[in-house]
Protein backbone atom coordinates (compact mmCIF):
# COMPACT_ATOMS: atom_id res chain seq x y z
CA UNK A 1 0.00 0.00 0.00
CA UNK A 2 0.92 3.52 -0.39
CA UNK A 3 1.31 6.30 1.65
CA UNK A 4 -0.22 9.40 0.01
CA UNK A 5 -1.40 12.96 2.09
CA UNK A 6 -4.29 13.72 0.55
CA UNK A 7 -8.33 14.70 0.92
CA UNK A 8 -11.07 12.04 1.02
CA UNK A 9 -14.05 11.63 -0.79
CA UNK A 10 -16.50 9.08 0.27
CA UNK A 11 -19.31 8.57 -2.26
CA UNK A 12 -22.96 7.43 -1.20
CA UNK A 13 -24.86 6.59 -4.56
CA UNK A 14 -28.63 6.79 -2.58
CA UNK A 15 -31.53 8.92 -1.78
CA UNK A 16 -35.21 9.01 -0.92
CA UNK A 17 -36.06 10.06 -4.09
CA UNK A 18 -34.45 11.41 -7.38
CA UNK A 19 -34.76 14.97 -7.50
CA UNK A 20 -35.80 16.50 -11.63
CA UNK A 21 -32.24 18.33 -12.25
CA UNK A 22 -30.10 15.68 -10.50
CA UNK A 23 -27.75 13.79 -12.47
CA UNK A 24 -25.35 12.60 -10.14
CA UNK A 25 -24.64 8.66 -9.57
CA UNK A 26 -27.60 7.99 -7.26
CA UNK A 27 -31.04 5.73 -6.52
CA UNK A 28 -33.33 4.43 -4.56
CA UNK A 29 -31.87 1.64 -2.35
CA UNK A 30 -33.34 -1.54 -0.59
CA UNK A 31 -32.28 -1.54 2.88
CA UNK A 32 -30.12 -4.53 1.88
CA UNK A 33 -28.20 -3.26 -0.55
CA UNK A 34 -27.02 -0.52 1.96
CA UNK A 35 -25.70 -2.64 4.29
CA UNK A 36 -23.62 -4.60 1.97
CA UNK A 37 -22.47 -1.56 -0.13
CA UNK A 38 -21.26 0.20 3.46
CA UNK A 39 -19.49 -3.66 3.76
CA UNK A 40 -17.54 -2.82 0.33
CA UNK A 41 -16.47 0.83 1.46
CA UNK A 42 -15.16 -0.66 4.51
CA UNK A 43 -12.75 -3.10 2.50
CA UNK A 44 -12.09 -0.39 0.06
CA UNK A 45 -10.95 1.83 2.38
CA UNK A 46 -8.63 -0.83 3.38
CA UNK A 47 -6.38 -0.73 0.67
CA UNK A 48 -5.24 2.56 1.31
CA UNK A 49 -2.73 4.08 3.73
CA UNK A 50 -3.79 8.04 3.81
CA UNK A 51 -2.06 10.91 5.75
CA UNK A 52 -5.80 12.28 6.20
CA UNK A 53 -6.01 16.16 5.01
CA UNK A 54 -9.93 16.21 4.75
CA UNK A 55 -13.01 14.02 4.47
CA UNK A 56 -16.16 14.93 2.38
CA UNK A 57 -18.93 11.93 2.07
CA UNK A 58 -21.11 13.07 -0.31
CA UNK A 59 -23.63 11.68 -2.67
CA UNK A 60 -26.49 11.28 -3.27
CA UNK A 61 -27.87 11.71 0.11
CA UNK A 62 -25.56 9.78 2.78
CA UNK A 63 -28.20 10.58 5.63
CA UNK A 64 -30.62 8.04 4.38
CA UNK A 65 -27.61 5.27 5.50
CA UNK A 66 -29.05 4.34 9.24
CA UNK A 67 -27.61 5.55 11.85
CA UNK A 68 -26.22 2.90 12.97
CA UNK A 69 -24.39 2.00 9.63
CA UNK A 70 -23.17 5.70 9.41
CA UNK A 71 -21.19 5.49 12.61
CA UNK A 72 -19.43 2.56 11.55
CA UNK A 73 -17.67 4.19 8.64
CA UNK A 74 -17.52 7.34 10.11
CA UNK A 75 -15.41 5.02 12.97
CA UNK A 76 -13.47 3.00 10.13
CA UNK A 77 -12.32 6.47 8.36
CA UNK A 78 -11.61 8.04 11.10
CA UNK A 79 -8.56 5.28 11.73
CA UNK A 80 -7.87 4.81 8.82
CA UNK A 81 -6.85 8.07 7.73
CA UNK A 82 -7.78 10.60 10.59
CA UNK A 83 -7.72 12.60 12.56
CA UNK A 84 -9.00 15.31 9.55
CA UNK A 85 -8.59 18.66 9.58
CA UNK A 86 -11.99 19.07 8.54
CA UNK A 87 -14.57 16.36 8.09
CA UNK A 88 -17.83 17.00 6.30
CA UNK A 89 -21.22 15.26 5.33
CA UNK A 90 -24.20 16.11 3.11
CA UNK A 91 -27.65 15.84 5.07
CA UNK A 92 -30.84 16.76 3.90
CA UNK A 93 -34.05 17.70 4.98
CA UNK A 94 -35.99 15.33 5.94
CA UNK A 95 -33.49 12.76 6.36
CA UNK A 96 -32.37 13.64 9.64
CA UNK A 97 -33.15 14.16 13.04
CA UNK A 98 -31.56 16.01 16.13
CA UNK A 99 -30.12 12.00 17.13
CA UNK A 100 -28.56 11.70 14.08
CA UNK A 101 -26.53 15.00 13.86
CA UNK A 102 -25.71 14.70 17.25
CA UNK A 103 -24.14 10.88 16.21
CA UNK A 104 -22.04 12.64 13.71
CA UNK A 105 -20.68 15.13 16.11
CA UNK A 106 -19.65 12.76 18.52
CA UNK A 107 -17.95 10.75 15.44
CA UNK A 108 -15.55 13.78 14.50
CA UNK A 109 -18.20 15.13 11.88
CA UNK A 110 -17.11 19.05 12.44
CA UNK A 111 -18.85 20.32 9.13
CA UNK A 112 -22.51 20.01 8.05
CA UNK A 113 -23.40 20.69 4.06
CA UNK A 114 -27.26 20.87 4.31
CA UNK A 115 -29.00 20.13 0.95
CA UNK A 116 -31.81 23.25 1.14
CA UNK A 117 -31.83 24.60 -2.39
CA UNK A 118 -34.50 26.82 -2.18
CA UNK A 119 -37.27 28.00 1.00
CA UNK A 120 -39.84 28.56 -1.90
CA UNK A 121 -42.13 25.75 -1.47
CA UNK A 122 -43.63 25.96 -4.69
CA UNK A 123 -40.01 25.75 -6.16
CA UNK A 124 -38.73 23.00 -3.79
CA UNK A 125 -42.01 20.78 -5.15
CA UNK A 126 -40.77 21.62 -8.74
CA UNK A 127 -37.40 20.42 -8.04
CA UNK A 128 -39.11 16.75 -6.65
CA UNK A 129 -37.48 17.50 -2.72
CA UNK A 130 -38.97 15.43 -0.03
CA UNK A 131 -38.67 18.52 2.10
CA UNK A 132 -40.60 22.23 2.92
CA UNK A 133 -38.99 25.31 3.59
CA UNK A 134 -39.95 24.74 7.42
CA UNK A 135 -38.10 21.53 7.24
CA UNK A 136 -34.73 22.94 5.97
CA UNK A 137 -34.80 25.62 8.47
CA UNK A 138 -35.57 22.79 11.54
CA UNK A 139 -32.66 20.84 9.71
CA UNK A 140 -30.71 23.64 10.96
CA UNK A 141 -31.68 24.07 13.73
CA UNK A 142 -31.15 20.65 14.76
CA UNK A 143 -27.57 21.01 13.01
CA UNK A 144 -27.15 23.95 15.96
CA UNK A 145 -28.22 22.23 18.61
CA UNK A 146 -26.64 18.79 17.87
CA UNK A 147 -23.07 21.73 18.71
CA UNK A 148 -22.42 22.36 14.89
CA UNK A 149 -20.57 25.36 14.48
CA UNK A 150 -19.57 25.08 11.13
CA UNK A 151 -22.79 24.85 8.52
CA UNK A 152 -23.32 24.86 4.68
CA UNK A 153 -26.28 24.74 2.82
CA UNK A 154 -26.52 24.48 -0.67
CA UNK A 155 -29.06 26.89 -2.96
CA UNK A 156 -29.76 26.71 -6.47
CA UNK A 157 -30.95 29.33 -8.43
CA UNK A 158 -32.25 29.97 -12.16
CA UNK A 159 -34.59 26.74 -11.83
CA UNK A 160 -37.67 27.21 -14.04
CA UNK A 161 -40.61 29.23 -13.07
CA UNK A 162 -38.21 31.19 -10.72
CA UNK A 163 -39.63 34.63 -9.80
CA UNK A 164 -36.69 37.10 -8.52
CA UNK A 165 -39.25 37.50 -6.08
CA UNK A 166 -39.15 34.17 -4.78
CA UNK A 167 -35.67 33.90 -5.27
CA UNK A 168 -35.15 36.98 -2.84
CA UNK A 169 -37.04 35.40 -0.33
CA UNK A 170 -34.57 32.07 -0.14
CA UNK A 171 -31.54 34.45 -0.20
CA UNK A 172 -33.19 36.58 2.76
CA UNK A 173 -33.90 33.40 4.73
CA UNK A 174 -30.63 31.55 3.91
CA UNK A 175 -28.39 34.42 4.92
CA UNK A 176 -30.00 34.90 8.04
CA UNK A 177 -29.78 31.02 8.94
CA UNK A 178 -27.11 30.88 11.63
CA UNK A 179 -24.85 28.81 8.68
CA UNK A 180 -21.21 29.74 8.29
CA UNK A 181 -21.27 28.42 4.20
CA UNK A 182 -23.47 29.10 1.08
CA UNK A 183 -23.18 27.15 -2.30
CA UNK A 184 -25.14 29.17 -4.90
CA UNK A 185 -25.46 27.05 -7.78
CA UNK A 186 -27.40 28.59 -10.99
CA UNK A 187 -29.14 25.44 -12.28
CA UNK A 188 -27.88 23.75 -15.45
CA UNK A 189 -30.05 21.40 -17.54
CA UNK A 190 -28.03 18.26 -17.73
CA UNK A 191 -29.14 15.04 -20.13
CA UNK A 192 -30.60 12.24 -18.14
CA UNK A 193 -33.00 13.81 -15.92
CA UNK A 194 -36.57 14.24 -15.13
CA UNK A 195 -36.10 18.13 -15.94
CA UNK A 196 -34.26 17.50 -19.22
CA UNK A 197 -37.17 15.33 -20.38
CA UNK A 198 -39.70 17.37 -20.10
CA UNK A 199 -37.50 20.33 -22.01
CA UNK A 200 -39.10 22.94 -19.53
CA UNK A 201 -38.88 26.84 -20.50
CA UNK A 202 -35.37 27.90 -19.39
CA UNK A 203 -34.67 31.52 -17.91
CA UNK A 204 -33.16 33.90 -20.26
CA UNK A 205 -29.65 34.43 -20.25
CA UNK A 206 -29.61 37.95 -19.26
CA UNK A 207 -32.15 36.46 -16.15
CA UNK A 208 -29.43 34.13 -15.22
CA UNK A 209 -27.31 36.77 -14.82
CA UNK A 210 -29.15 39.10 -13.17
CA UNK A 211 -29.86 36.29 -10.71
CA UNK A 212 -26.38 35.37 -10.45
CA UNK A 213 -25.52 38.90 -9.34
CA UNK A 214 -28.46 39.14 -6.93
CA UNK A 215 -27.20 36.36 -5.31
CA UNK A 216 -23.54 37.95 -4.94
CA UNK A 217 -24.94 41.41 -3.53
CA UNK A 218 -27.45 39.94 -1.08
CA UNK A 219 -24.86 37.27 0.48
CA UNK A 220 -21.97 39.94 0.74
CA UNK A 221 -24.24 42.12 2.36
CA UNK A 222 -25.17 39.89 4.87
CA UNK A 223 -21.13 38.96 5.65
CA UNK A 224 -20.40 36.36 3.32
CA UNK A 225 -17.70 36.27 1.20
CA UNK A 226 -17.36 35.17 -2.15
CA UNK A 227 -14.38 33.08 -1.83
CA UNK A 228 -15.10 30.99 -5.41
CA UNK A 229 -17.50 31.51 -8.16
CA UNK A 230 -20.63 29.48 -6.56
CA UNK A 231 -19.36 29.63 -2.87
CA UNK A 232 -19.75 32.43 0.05
CA UNK A 233 -18.47 31.67 3.42
CA UNK A 234 -17.79 33.77 6.80
CA UNK A 235 -14.32 34.47 7.35
CA UNK A 236 -12.43 31.28 7.67
CA UNK A 237 -14.91 28.88 7.33
CA UNK A 238 -13.73 28.27 3.57
CA UNK A 239 -14.70 24.78 2.59
CA UNK A 240 -11.07 23.27 3.13
CA UNK A 241 -12.20 20.24 1.04
CA UNK A 242 -12.97 21.91 -2.04
CA UNK A 243 -10.25 24.21 -1.78
CA UNK A 244 -8.36 21.01 -2.04
CA UNK A 245 -9.90 20.37 -5.62
CA UNK A 246 -9.23 24.14 -6.73
CA UNK A 247 -5.72 24.25 -5.83
CA UNK A 248 -5.46 21.02 -7.89
CA UNK A 249 -4.02 18.92 -5.08
CA UNK A 250 -4.39 14.95 -4.48
CA UNK A 251 -7.73 13.21 -3.34
CA UNK A 252 -8.47 9.43 -2.94
CA UNK A 253 -11.92 8.23 -4.27
CA UNK A 254 -13.52 5.90 -2.74
CA UNK A 255 -16.91 4.29 -3.32
CA UNK A 256 -19.12 3.89 -6.35
CA UNK A 257 -18.71 6.33 -9.48
CA UNK A 258 -15.85 8.05 -7.22
CA UNK A 259 -13.06 10.02 -8.61
CA UNK A 260 -9.60 10.43 -7.43
CA UNK A 261 -6.40 11.84 -8.38
CA UNK A 262 -3.15 10.24 -6.85
CA UNK A 263 0.01 11.78 -8.20
CA UNK A 264 -0.05 12.09 -11.97
CA UNK A 265 -3.00 9.78 -12.66
CA UNK A 266 -6.85 10.77 -12.47
CA UNK A 267 -9.24 7.29 -11.78
CA UNK A 268 -12.39 6.67 -11.62
CA UNK A 269 -14.52 3.89 -9.89
CA UNK A 270 -17.27 1.48 -11.54
CA UNK A 271 -20.60 3.02 -11.41
CA UNK A 272 -21.91 -0.19 -10.73
CA UNK A 273 -23.22 -0.65 -7.47
CA UNK A 274 -23.30 -4.39 -7.73
CA UNK A 275 -19.81 -4.87 -9.55
CA UNK A 276 -18.29 -2.03 -7.01
CA UNK A 277 -19.81 -4.86 -3.95
CA UNK A 278 -18.70 -7.75 -5.95
CA UNK A 279 -14.97 -6.20 -6.60
CA UNK A 280 -14.44 -5.30 -3.31
CA UNK A 281 -14.77 -9.01 -1.85
CA UNK A 282 -13.28 -10.56 -4.27
CA UNK A 283 -9.78 -8.33 -4.75
CA UNK A 284 -10.32 -7.27 -7.61
CA UNK A 285 -9.38 -3.23 -9.07
CA UNK A 286 -12.70 -1.71 -10.01
CA UNK A 287 -10.81 1.50 -10.98
CA UNK A 288 -10.28 2.82 -14.99
CA UNK A 289 -7.82 5.35 -15.48
CA UNK A 290 -9.04 8.64 -16.93
CA UNK A 291 -6.10 10.84 -17.73
CA UNK A 292 -2.55 10.72 -16.86
CA UNK A 293 -1.55 14.05 -16.55
CA UNK A 294 1.33 15.91 -18.27
CA UNK A 295 3.02 19.29 -17.09
CA UNK A 296 0.92 20.43 -20.27
CA UNK A 297 -2.37 19.52 -18.68
CA UNK A 298 -1.30 20.00 -15.18
CA UNK A 299 -0.33 23.61 -15.95
CA UNK A 300 -4.19 23.98 -17.36
CA UNK A 301 -5.97 22.84 -14.50
CA UNK A 302 -4.33 24.95 -12.40
CA UNK A 303 -5.43 27.75 -14.61
CA UNK A 304 -9.09 26.49 -15.07
CA UNK A 305 -9.35 26.10 -11.17
CA UNK A 306 -7.31 29.14 -10.03
CA UNK A 307 -9.16 31.27 -12.12
CA UNK A 308 -12.47 29.81 -10.04
CA UNK A 309 -11.07 31.23 -7.24
CA UNK A 310 -11.37 35.13 -6.18
CA UNK A 311 -8.07 35.56 -4.93
CA UNK A 312 -6.92 34.07 -8.44
CA UNK A 313 -3.74 32.31 -9.59
CA UNK A 314 -0.16 33.15 -8.75
CA UNK A 315 3.89 32.05 -9.89
CA UNK A 316 3.07 29.46 -7.06
CA UNK A 317 0.22 27.52 -9.35
CA UNK A 318 2.29 28.41 -12.98
CA UNK A 319 5.67 26.53 -12.25
CA UNK A 320 7.34 29.78 -10.67
CA UNK A 321 6.13 32.02 -14.00
CA UNK A 322 3.15 34.69 -13.89
CA UNK A 323 0.11 34.38 -16.05
CA UNK A 324 1.27 37.16 -18.12
CA UNK A 325 4.68 35.73 -18.93
CA UNK A 326 3.55 32.81 -20.18
CA UNK A 327 0.17 34.06 -22.05
CA UNK A 328 1.05 38.01 -22.85
CA UNK A 329 -1.26 38.03 -25.32
CA UNK A 330 -4.02 36.30 -24.10
CA UNK A 331 -3.50 38.64 -20.49
CA UNK A 332 -3.07 41.80 -22.48
CA UNK A 333 -6.74 40.62 -24.61
CA UNK A 334 -8.63 40.34 -21.51
CA UNK A 335 -7.31 42.76 -19.36
CA UNK A 336 -8.55 45.64 -22.58
CA UNK A 337 -11.97 43.47 -22.71
CA UNK A 338 -12.56 44.10 -18.35
CA UNK A 339 -12.70 40.38 -18.10
CA UNK A 340 -8.58 39.79 -16.12
CA UNK A 341 -7.13 42.18 -13.54
CA UNK A 342 -4.03 41.82 -11.72
CA UNK A 343 -4.57 41.82 -7.64
CA UNK A 344 -1.47 41.21 -4.84
CA UNK A 345 -2.75 38.86 -2.51
CA UNK A 346 -0.89 37.59 0.41
CA UNK A 347 2.28 39.96 -0.56
CA UNK A 348 2.10 38.26 -3.92
CA UNK A 349 0.99 39.15 -7.63
CA UNK A 350 -1.96 37.54 -8.80
CA UNK A 351 -3.91 37.45 -12.13
CA UNK A 352 -8.11 36.72 -11.35
CA UNK A 353 -11.24 36.96 -13.45
CA UNK A 354 -13.23 40.70 -12.79
CA UNK A 355 -17.04 40.37 -11.12
CA UNK A 356 -18.49 41.18 -15.13
CA UNK A 357 -16.30 37.83 -16.42
CA UNK A 358 -17.51 35.37 -13.22
CA UNK A 359 -20.50 34.28 -15.53
CA UNK A 360 -19.19 33.84 -18.81
CA UNK A 361 -15.88 31.67 -17.09
CA UNK A 362 -15.51 28.99 -19.20
CA UNK A 363 -15.64 31.14 -22.32
CA UNK A 364 -12.47 33.41 -21.08
CA UNK A 365 -10.51 30.26 -19.73
CA UNK A 366 -10.49 29.29 -23.22
CA UNK A 367 -8.74 32.05 -24.46
CA UNK A 368 -5.47 30.38 -22.81
CA UNK A 369 -5.99 26.73 -24.13
CA UNK A 370 -7.01 27.76 -27.62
Amino acid sequence: MTMIKAGVYVHIPFCRKKCAYCDFLSHVPTPLEIERYIEALELEIERFRVEGLTLFVGGGTPSVVPPSLMAVLIDRLQKAYGPFQEATIEVNPGTVDLEYLQMLKEKGIDRLSIGVQSFDDETLQKMGRIHTAAEAVKTVDYAVSAGFENVSIDVIYAYPGTTMQSLEKTLQIASGLPVTHISYYGLQLEEGTELFRVQPEMLSDSEYVEMYFRGIETLENAGFVQYEISNFAKPSYQCKHNLIYWKNQEYLGLGVGAVGRLGRVRYRNTEVVEEYIRSMHSGAIVQSVEEELTDELMLQENIMLGLRLREGVGPEDLGGSSLRELFPEAVGQLEEAGFLEEIVFRGTKRFRLTRKALPVMNSVVGYFFD
